[in-house]
């Protein structure tokens, strides 16, 4: 078995991610996934951002991967730290965001289940083990649907609404940057970026139901 090294690593990580820029499919984004998002999540959780302001690192990480996986396009392989910093780029701005928003007030201690006092039995049997396995395979395909038809979504937006979607929530431009970058004012900047989130969302909306129609009418054809 070869030895990897951090160097080795890093490489396999940019691989990875070219595959899929070229592919765009769900079992090279799960590829990428599988190598890449432990480590990525170790680099979340020493955050000081996390630690201080409460923010989920495994909440982060998902949605460091779907900014990976809608904006892959954007990807140089040939950047300076290849695919680690670019995903760390990334990361770094959903923290940021995430520590904007407020926390939740949580359940009061009052509130809690007399049971809290008890021990907890944290081992698992065999057979939930499996129906953890199973459900974490199930998961995984239907978020990699999931993002394939974001990814589609995001395709029908025009090149400016990409673009500043891009910058704001990738690249964690501010609004009085991308203005200048989009050359309108700050205000007509956010106006582009809520129509095009807007609109991101209808097109998902209508691609997710039209999905849902295609799978139930075989079923309604059989019964018939």
């Amino acid at each position: 078995m070869l030895a990897t090294t951090p160097e080795t690593t890093r490489a396999l990580e940019t691989e990875l991610m070219t595959a899929f820029q070229l592919s765009r499919g769900s079992i090279a984004f799960e590829d990428l996934y599988a190598a890449s998002s432990p480590g990525l999540l170790r680099w979340i959780e020493q955050c000081p951002a996390v630690r201080t302001h409460a923010v989920d690192p495994l909440e982060a990480l998902q949605d460091t991967f779907v900014n990976v996986y809608r904006y892959a396009g954007s990807f140089r392989p040939d950047a300076s730290g290849g695919f680690r910093a670019w995903a760390r780029t990334i990361a770094a701005n959903v923290v940021r965001r995430a520590r904007r928003r407020p926390a939740s007030a949580g359940v009061p201690f009052s509130d809690a289940p007399a049971a809290l006092d008890a021990p907890a039995d944290r081992r698992s049997s065999p057979s939930a083990c499996a129906a953890d396995a199973e459900d974490s395979t199930e998961l995984r395909a239907a978020y990699a649907l999931l993002l394939q038809h974001y990814a589609a979504a995001f395709d029908q937006l025009k090149e400016r609404d990409r673009e500043a979607l891009h910058m704001v929530e990738v690249e964690g431009v501010c609004y009085a940057e991308v203005g200048r970058r989009l050359g309108v004012g700050r205000s007509n900047t956010k106006m582009i970026v809520f129509r095009a989130r807007q609109r991101l969302r209808a097109e998902l909306s209508r691609t997710l139901a039209a999905a849902d129609a295609a799978t139930e009418t075989p079923a309604v054809a059989r019964c018939a």
